[in-house]
């Protein structure tokens, strides 16, 4: 799936590219298996709400051969080439289910800061596909975007830390089991304050990316962007791999995080073909 100059020039301007009827309901089907069974693992890669249910699953394509072969199909990394233009890795994959009536929100932030400030990225050469595996509506905690935040850069003056006072022991514990919790968890460590995202929201509008099952999303590592939480009875599943231009590779740092958050095998991406996805399970199986 190649680009049109038409959706380039939107991407390049706002931040962000809907595209709908990407995958089919078959291969959609497949993924929500596969989404179903790793939320059963109880391991690193597993993170985890307040109230213990999931909230993320990092690198899911190292346990799922089909997720694997999602994250090379043209469909996926075509556009990603395009919108770079490079040849891409992937920086960071991970599932993010919000489940009906309990999946929690993301405040406003930008993905870049964090793997600029904790990982080593150079520049914010860098972009997120997310799959739809659901349909996505006004209702189950769609993402918002504020369209063309992205061309401000990073921002510094992110808001104060958010107070652990009235949170549940276990979840303060957990929260403080490992120094890239704050970057996984509900209470993330660099957000945007109210003032700046007021300031832009007046000035740019704010968008809610709905979309039905088996749209992807591109949107840029530094576009703001927040979700509320899933007060509805339908799950928000989806599934999000982080291109990053070949030319973008992490700098060498102390203490860097796992690899499963942030990869450091900066091989080009080898593409499989938008044959069904049913088809190429079907042979590696």
């Amino acid at each position: 799936m190649n680009l049109n100059k038409e959706q380039l020039e939107t991407f390049h301007r706002n931040g962000y590219l809907l595209i709908e009827n990407v995958f089919c309901t078959e291969e959609l089907a497949l993924i929500e298996a596969e989404i179903l069974r790793l939320k059963q693992i109880d391991c690193q890669e597993r993170i985890l709400e307040k109230d213990g249910s999931v909230r993320s699953f990092f690198a899911p394509e190292k346990q799922s051969n089909i997720l694997g072969l999602v994250t090379r199909l043209k469909k996926m990394v075509k556009p990603a080439e395009s919108i770079l233009d490079n040849q891409v890795y992937i920086h960071q994959s991970k599932l993010n289910t919000k489940q009906a009536f309990i999946g929690d929100k993301w405040d406003w932030h930008q993905d870049y800061i964090f793997w600029q400030k904790d990982d080593g990225m150079p520049s914010p050469d860098v972009l997120n596909a997310m799959i739809y595996v659901n349909e996505v509506n006004e209702f189950n905690g769609p993402l918002f975007v504020i369209p063309g935040s992205h061309l401000l850069g990073v921002v510094e003056d992110t808001a104060a830390g958010k107070s652990m006072e009235n949170e549940s022991e276990w979840f303060k514990k957990y929260q403080q089991s490992k120094s890239y919790m704050s970057a996984l968890t509900v209470n993330l460590k660099y957000t945007i304050n109210q003032q700046t995202v007021t300031e832009w929201v007046d000035k740019n509008g704010i968008r809610s990316t709905n979309g039905a099952a088996g749209s992807v999303l591109f949107f840029h590592g530094n576009i703001f962007h927040a979700s509320p939480s899933n007060v509805s009875p339908w799950n928000r599943d989806t599934f999000l791999v982080t291109y990053n231009s070949t030319d973008n590779k992490l700098k060498d740092i102390e203490n860097p995080r796992p690899t499963f958050i942030a990869n450091r095998d900066f091989t080009p991406i080898k593409t499989i073909d938008d044959s069904s996805l049913l088809d190429l399970a079907g042979n590696k199986a």
